[in-house]
């Protein structure tokens, strides 16, 4: 026996020997993982290591495995290129696509369960630490190929990135009582969730090839993939895999979730819109039809209520109130916002028209449909207009605090209770030409992450100063579950007797939370839509 082991680790490191000889001469690297041998792209910038593009963490979900909890990857023999990406999940062209990638569509297909792998080192003697990156667009849009050059940016530092796509819309969130009866656990929804559970999986079974620790993974997102972060942090079935957590503009700790219940109304909206007749083989009938039909079919009817929801598996009870008893995952987290955040989603920039109030009658008349009487007029008091020509910059501000800056508050506030660190952030760098206007806006920090930035973007000197402190800031946070190091400016740990947040923008360092008390008002709001929540 002890010479079979022998055996093996002589043969583990002949083929280190051999893949190290093989970058030294500029071939592909190669890496073993349970599916098969895949073969990757060499990068100057990782000469140890190199570029994974889609590879399949599970058996795509087509034909029978539509609306199924993700199944393991078929095997392959031979060596499998991975040197392109994988298409990206079944979406509609997004606005987005020609400042994110440089592109006007993206191939896309229902066949999209991949993961991209970056590393600075192949050797699994290296354990290094691991990010895995759960990309935002509503989770109706985007790909593990957003944003462009966040990969080799990080993995530069000296840690392995791990890109996914995962089900999005109807494909990754349609609930029905028919597909209960498949499920063990009689539930249904939520797929796009159990997709990033599944490579979280792989990531654990497969990292040490690419020269990674399994055991030191931090997951990171923007916007809504920072809201499926904190899904996985609130629901038991990612327990143990990871112990670390970024969230980039977007949390779920203010929102209240739909129970499985309330969501199967979309299976009678649905197949109606389809021509389905409800039968026994309605989901047989449901399977049958073209990916494309049933992506333009679900965007066309307001009805339907496609997210995330409470099930009594994936999430037993609303995310808020799992974080208010600190009953989330154990882990490290550094959570923030930028402090303009929704002035993008009216900008021509990205062709966004977002309604927006312009007067002072339009502002009341939005708090009292957001609010209600009683807290629209406290929401008023705090964020107050005097005219006409207040109300936009004010409506900005008071729409960002609301629907970010809380959220990111208070979720650092309900981190400490759990033995862990947080540490709060408020990015603030407004940009030159046309983005001055727009203030410091959503997915702006993506840029200075990946060093990609958009095509209309003007540079200032201060740009590569900021971007090299985010990635000093992110990637130490990935190496050690703190922040700090690197010669940067401190970054103290979120306390609630102190609400202080680091600002990253031209200025660098520690504040007190702008508007700290103003949260307050929208945490008691907060209280009268998710019974359970303590007082603060």
């Amino acid at each position: 026996m002890r010479r079979m082991r022998l055996g093996v680790v002589m043969a583990g490191w002949m083929a280190l020997a051999v893949a190290a000889q093989a970058q030294a001469h500029g071939r592909a690297p190669e890496a073993r993982i349970d599916s098969g041998v895949v073969r990757g792209v060499p990068l100057t910038g990782l000469p140890q290591g190199g570029e994974f593009l889609g590879i399949p963490y599970a058996a795509q979900p087509v034909g029978a495995l539509r609306w199924r909890a993700p199944e393991p990857a078929p095997h392959w023999s031979g060596v499998r290129a991975a040197t392109v990406w994988g298409p990206a999940c079944m979406q509609r062209p997004s606005t987005w696509l020609p400042e994110m990638l440089g592109v006007r569509e993206m191939p896309t297909s229902e066949a999209c369960l991949y993961v991209n792998v970056w590393t600075p080192e192949l050797d699994p003697a290296k354990k290094l630490p691991v990010l895995v990156w759960i990309h935002g667009g509503g989770n109706v849009e985007g790909s593990g190929e957003w944003p462009e050059g966040l990969g080799p940016t990080l993995a530069q530092t000296g840690i392995v990135v791990v890109s996914l796509n995962y089900r999005l819309g109807a494909f990754g969130f349609f609930a029905s009582p028919r597909l209960n009866g498949e499920s063990r656990h009689q539930v249904s929804g939520n797929y796009g969730n159990l997709d990033q559970i599944a490579a979280l999986k792989w990531v654990r079974r497969n990292v040490a090839a690419f020269g990674g620790d399994a055991q030191r993974v931090t997951i990171a997102g923007q916007s809504s993939g920072s809201e499926d972060v904190c899904l996985l942090m609130a629901s038991p079935l990612a327990r143990g895999l990871f112990e670390g957590a970024i969230l980039e503009s977007g949390t779920c700790v203010d929102s209240v979730y739909p129970k499985l219940k309330e969501e199967e109304a979309s299976d009678g909206h649905l197949l109606g819109d389809l021509g389905v007749t409800a039968g026994p083989d309605a989901l047989e009938k449901l399977r049958a039809i073209p990916a494309e039909r049933i992506l333009e079919t679900a965007a066309k009817d307001g009805n339907l209520d496609l997210g995330p929801t409470i099930d009594g598996w994936m999430l037993p009870e609303q995310p808020g109130i799992t974080f208010a008893r600190g009953q989330q995952a154990r882990v490290a987290v550094m959570v923030g916002t930028n402090e303009e955040e929704v002035s993008i989603f009216a900008s021509p920039i990205v062709g966004a028209t977002a309604y927006r109030p312009k007067t002072v009658a339009e502002y009341h008349a939005w708090l009292q449909r957001g609010f209600g009487s009683d807290v629209a007029a406290r929401v008023f008091a705090a964020y107050p207009a005097q005219t006409d020509g207040e109300v936009p910059g004010v409506f900005r501000t008071m729409f960002s605090d609301y629907d970010f800056a809380f959220s990111a508050w208070l979720l650092a506030r309900d981190t400490p209770q759990t033995g862990k660190s947080a540490y709060l952030y408020r990015f603030t760098y407004v940009g030159a030409g046309p983005f001055a206007k727009l203030g410091a806006f959503h997915s702006e920090e993506l840029m200075f992450l990946s060093r990609h930035f958009w095509t209309t973007w003007v540079h200032q000197p201060g740009d590569a100063a900021l971007s090299r402190t985010l990635v000093g800031y992110w990637s130490d946070f990935v190496k050690t579950g703190d922040p700090n190091g690197g010669g940067l400016p401190e970054w103290p740990e979120f306390r609630s007797s102190e609400n202080e947040c680091q600002e990253l923008g031209t200025r660098v360092g520690p504040e007190r939370v702008p508007r700290v008390a103003k949260m307050e008002i929208f945490y008691k709001f907060l209280r009268t839509r998710l019974k359970g929540l303590p007082e603060l």
